[in-house]
Parts: structure tokens; C-alpha cells; sequence
């Protein structure tokens, strides 16, 4: 499976995804919003996920106040347009959410460490923007969380029992 993760903005739209092995999320590119396309929108994430062999959409959901539950409402909303265009595309995504919180702030500090001014961040559309490296961060997290505890797994590998 591979997860195409969406850091929705009014403005700007993350992206990033996963490895075919669900073990490394890479930031792909920010997409400047067309203001009222969202069509146009959708259709460059199908483009995109389509060409990639994306199985999964991955979006980030904002959580802790008001003003974050209307962001996260508004994502919800623009992904339901992603997943049905797919399905009338003949794309059948399966869909999950992640929790995005702290993730611009960990990006920015990934980001500053490596070079990348917060001016640059912001204007470049690729890797290095902030939205896609944001939501390669909450990708990386939610693909972590799908892994087996390293302990669970030598458990399994020994055979042990815990009786």
C-alpha cells in the first residue's frame, strides 16, 4: 500500500508519501490552492496519486480548538470531493486521518536545521516547503503507529510465550 498524506490549507496543500514498504514518508510538493477550483485541485492530487500508485489518502486533521475543529471540518469535506472523484475516476483509495498537530512546528525546526529560511519554506512549492514537509512529518508518525512494537516482533521471532 502506498499512503499519499494531504496537509490541507486554505492556501496551500502538503503533500507527501510513503515508500512501497509503508517504512519511509517523503515529502513530495506544496500545490498552491486555485482560488474557487477546487475541481482543479482534486483533480492534480488524482493526477499525482494515480501516476504514483497512491492506494491510500492520509489526511491531516488539526484538533484542540475551535478555530482547528472548522479546519479540520472544511478538510474533511475537500477530501470526500478527492475520494468520490476517485471512485468515479475508477480509483478506489482507502482513506485515513492523522493527527497533524505540532507537525508545521517539528517541519520548521527540520527545515531551519537543514538551512532553509522560513521565507523559503513558505515560497517553495517543493520538498523543502514547509506544508509537504509537515505532512511528511504526521505521515511518518501515522506510519510508525502501523508498525508492531520491536518487542512484539522479537516475541513473535523467538516463539516465546508469554505463559
Amino acid at each position: 500500500m502506498i499512503f499519499l498524506a494531504l496537509d490541507y490549507g486554505e492556501r496551500r496543500l502538503g503533500l507527501a508519501i510513503s515508500d512501497p514498504g509503508q517504512r519511509i514518508a517523503i515529502a513530495l510538493q506544496t500545490l498552491a490552492r486555485r482560488t474557487g477550483d477546487a475541481r482543479g485541485d482534486v483533480q492534480r492530487i488524482l493526477e499525482m496519486a494515480r501516476a504514483r500508485g497512491v492506494t491510500a489518502l492520509v489526511l491531516g486533521v488539526p484538533g484542540g480548538s475551535n478555530a482547528s475543529d472548522q479546519i479540520a471540518m472544511r478538510a474533511r469535506r475537500f477530501a470526500a470531493q478527492i475520494l468520490e472523484a476517485a471512485r468515479g475516476a475508477g480509483l478506489e483509495l482507502a482513506f485515513f486521518e492523522a493527527d497533524e498537530r505540532f507537525s508545521s512546528a517539528q517541519a520548521h525546526g527540520e527545515l531551519r536545521a537543514l538551512g532553509v529560511s522560513a521565507r523559503m519554506s513558505r515560497d517553495e512549492g517543493g520538498a523543502a516547503s514547509i506544508d509537504a514537509r509537515a505532512a511528511a512529518v504526521f505521515l511518518q508518525t501515522f506510519l510508525d503507529s502501523r508498525r508492531p512494537e520491536q518487542g512484539e516482533n522479537l516475541i513473535e521471532s523467538l516463539n516465546l510465550d508469554a505463559s
